[in-house]
Order: structure tokens, then C-alpha cells, then sequence
């Protein structure tokens, strides 16, 4: 549509400029002339930017936008400075030009704003719907047409009222406000195409991150935008003990956060460790994770002396396979680095074997039943109740497997030594047991 109202504005413009000799009128007639190039420009550009990214272009084709209207601001200078120098030469000659202002002159004039101020209305809303930089700066173009045509008009009013001089001045202002138009859209259009980061985006990025759970902090942010859609890398801090699966929950949580925040993004999100905020337990573990060969720690405790020296102790889980020697390399390598992270400390680690793969066991109440009693009566010494008490065979391990009900107030700790107590009880009953899980549940559970 605004091809062909560029045609058509450009041919009506040059049969009355040439008929009445006005240079404000050719003048516009060259401007729309430009706006038929600058919207087949469009056009193409448009065109180009909405196929798909490929193999050679993995972020899509979006600059095509931005290079489109850069020539059409390169093509608008240039048509400035032609009118320009045209509308200097009139007004510097004797005559000033003999412009006829004839009253189709006028009537052609007011249907140009009719259609400019139309063809202004419909890419601004359109190129602000679809965030397309092209049909923006056509809505330049077109609006600095509307300008020089007003320009134009007030220029034969004057003519008409005896001031022939008035016409080459119209043409003049036309060249201005063409050339700030150009300049404008130049501008705008390089940013884009040199990344430069849109103003005030960064730090809305940076705020929808830091509202995600998770999140210790923002390290840094970089975005630019092209064809409509912005292109963001976020950097995050995740606490060290979060996981592979939590950390990258974690990022897709921020990528929809930034999404919700900007509008339609590309949102690549990068994790680092951070120390944020971690207890001296978790300083532990973590140095634990980078240790090659640790499955797992746990019942890690820090303990300092009135002399502020500080010693820490750990249950370690390594392979079972693992020989006894291979075994005191990796807990050495795993002194070395939570000392690294306290400084100089003891560190006493209590060394438990871990078999990879489940491995089939049986109940023994059918076939040893004096030892599931054993266990039963032990447990029920220490809880009371009716706990449920299951003995297994695993090879030659032999495992009691328990769970007891206490009062729902009790606290973790109390909960943890009521456990600890069944456990002594049946060891004390059982001296062959290899291993006893106590599980304690509320009276009453949710």
C-alpha cells in the first residue's frame, strides 16, 4: 500500500511542480519518489527478516531490518541536500523563480496530507506491534513527508499573496526536516546494527532474575536487539550445592522471568558457583563435590576450641571396590580442599563403603525368626507403640529396617536421638546386625 501511494504521490506532484514551477512541490515530488525506493526497500527487507535462522545465520535474519532502513536514511540525505541546494541557487538569483499558485496546486497539496497523515497512522501502529524497525522508519519517512508538504502549502500561500521567495524557502525547510529525518533514523539504526544496549533494558533483565528463587545474585548482564526481539546473557550465581537438575531449573525459571519482563527474547543463561550465604557444613560439601572418587559426606561437624582452632568431622561414602590405599589418596585429596576452604583446620573422616547398584535382599521372618523378634522387641523397648520392624538379608549383610512413631512437636534434634537411641538397642540385641535405619514419623501425619 505505501508503494503504490508513493507511485501515484510522486507522478501527481511532478505534472504540477513542472506545470506551476514550483521547487517546493518537485521538491516533494522527489521525497515521494524516495518513498517509493525506500518502501520497495521495505518491503524486501520485511521480507528477508521474517525467514527462519539457518545454518549460516543461527540468530535469524532479523538485521535486515536495520540495514534497510539505514539506506533508506542514506537515500533521504541525499535527496536533503539535492532540495537543499536547489531551494540556496532560487533563493540567491535575481528572480527568486516565477511559481504560478494555482489553485489545483492547493487542492493537490491538502490530499497528499490526507494520505501522508495516513500512511503515518498505520506504520507507526503496525511497526510498534510487530517491534519491526523498518516499518518504523518508514513512519519517519512519512511523517517528515507530512511536514515538507505542510511546509510546501504555507509556501504558496505566501506566494500567492506576493512573496515569491516563499516557495524556495518551503523547499528549503522541506531539505531540513528531510535531512533531520535521515540523521534520526541513521542513528537509530547503527545502535542496533554496533549491539549498543537499549536504554534501561539491562536493569529490568537484571531485576527479573534477582526475583527468582535460587538466585544468590546477578553477575552480569548483556543484551542487544535486532528484527524486533531482543538477544540477552545472563549471568547468575547459584549456590554450590543446588545440583546439575535444581541449576538448570534454575535457568529456565530466569529465562521465563526475563520473557515475562521484556517481551519475546532469546534469553541464554549462564550458571556460576557462589559461596553466598552457605554454612560452614555446606563449605564442607561442596569442597567434597570437587573431589574425584567421593560419592557422598554427610553427619559433617564443625567444631571449634576455646583457642579458635577449628576441627571437622565427616562420614565419607567411596566406591566399595576401592582398595584401602586408593581409598586414603582420595580422603588426603579431601583434607586438602575443605582446608583450603576454612583455612588450617583437622579434618577426621569416617570412611563408609557405597555399592552403585541396588543388590536383591530378603525378609528373614520366615526363615530366621528369632532374630526379627529380637529386633521387633528391641525397637519396642526404646518407641513403644506398634513400630513396624523388618529384618534383611542382603548377601551377608544383615540389615534392620524401622519406623516409629513420636509426638508431632518434637524437634529434628530430639527426633534424631530418639532414632539414635533405637539404633544402640538393637545392635545391643543383634551383635551380627551390619546396618539399622530408624524412620521417625508423627503420630498423626498430614
Amino acid at each position: 500500500m505505501s508503494l503504490l501511494a508513493a507511485i501515484g504521490l510522486t507522478v501527481t506532484k511532478l505534472v504540477v511542480g513542472l506545470t506551476t514551477d514550483s521547487l517546493g512541490i518537485l521538491a516533494e515530488a522527489v521525497h515521494s519518489g524516495l518513498d517509493a525506493v525506500a518502501a520497495l526497500l521495505t518491503l524486501f527487507a520485511v521480507t528477508v527478516a521474517e525467514r527462519p535462522p539457518d545454518r549460516k545465520h543461527q540468530y535469524g535474519h532479523g538485521k535486515a531490518q536495520h540495514l534497510g532502513a539505514l539506506t533508506e536514511a542514506v537515500v533521504l540525505a541525499a535527496a536533503a541536500v539535492w532540495i537543499g541546494f536547489e531551494a540556496i541557487g532560487r533563493l540567491t538569483s535575481s528572480g527568486g523563480g516565477g511559481v504560478e499558485a494555482a489553485w489545483y496546486a492547493f487542492l493537490l497539496l491538502g490530499g497528499v496530507l490526507v494520505v501522508d497523515a495516513a500512511r503515518v497512522s498505520v506504520s507507526v501502529r503496525t511497526g510498534r506491534r510487530e517491534r519491526n524497525a523498518a516499518l518504523l522508519a518508514n513512519a519517519w519517512h512519512f511523517a517528515s513527508d507530512f511536514a515538507g508538504t505542510t511546509a510546501v502549502l504555507i509556501g504558496l500561500v505566501l506566494v500567492s499573496a506576493g512573496y515569491p521567495r516563499a516557495d524556495a524557502i518551503a523547499a528549503l525547510a522541506v531539505a531540513v526536516l528531510v535531512l533531520f529525518a535521515a540523521a534520526r533514523l541513521a542513528a537509530i539504526n547503527v545502535d542496533v546494527l554496533m549491539d549498543r544496549a537499549p536504554s534501561g533494558l539491562p536493569g529490568l533483565i537484571e531485576r527479573a532474575a534477582e526475583g527468582v528463587p535460587g538466585v544468590s545474585e546477578v553477575r552480569s548482564v548483556r543484551v542487544r536487539e535486532a528484527g524486533g526481539e531482543s538477544f540477552a546473557d545472563v549471568v547468575i550465581g547459584v549456590s554450590r550445592l543446588e545440583g546439575l537438575e535444581r541449576s538448570h531449573a534454575t535457568m529456565d525459571e530466569v529465562e521465563d522471568a526475563v520473557r515475562s519482563r521484556i517481551g519475546p527474547a532469546q534469553v541464554t543463561v549462564h550458571v556460576e558457583p557462589t559461596t553466598a550465604g552457605e554454612a560452614a557444613n555446606e563449605r564442607v560439601a561442596a569442597a567434597a563435590l570437587r573431589v574425584p572418587g567421593v560419592v557422598e559426606t554427610h553427619n559433617i561437624t564443625v567444631l571449634e576450641d576455646s583457642a579458635g582452632g577449628r576441627a571437622i568431622t565427616l562420614h565419607v561414602r567411596l566406591p566399595e571396590g576401592m582398595t584401602l590405599r586408593e581409598a586414603q589418596k582420595t580422603v588426603e585429596l579431601l583434607k586438602r580442599e575443605i582446608r583450603s576452604e576454612f583455612g588450617v583446620a583437622k579434618v577426621y573422616a569416617h570412611v563408609e563403603p557405597f555399592a552403585p547398584d541396588a543388590q536383591p535382599a530378603r525378609d528373614v521372618v520366615a526363615t530366621e525368626p528369632e532374630i526379627a523378634a529380637e529386633a521387633e522387641q528391641a525397637v519396642r523397648a526404646v518407641a513403644g507403640g506398634e513400630p513396624e520392624v523388618v529384618v534383611y538379608r542382603q548377601g551377608d549383610r544383615l540389615v534392620v529396617v524401622t519406623s516409629i512413631r513420636s509426638r508431632p512437636d518434637l524437634s529434628v534434634r530430639e527426633a534424631h536421638v530418639l532414632a539414635s537411641r533405637v539404633e544402640d538397642a538393637v545392635r545391643d540385641a543383634i551383635a551380627a546386625v551390619d546396618d539399622v535405619i530408624v524412620e521417625v514419623v508423627t503420630e498423626a501425619p498430614d
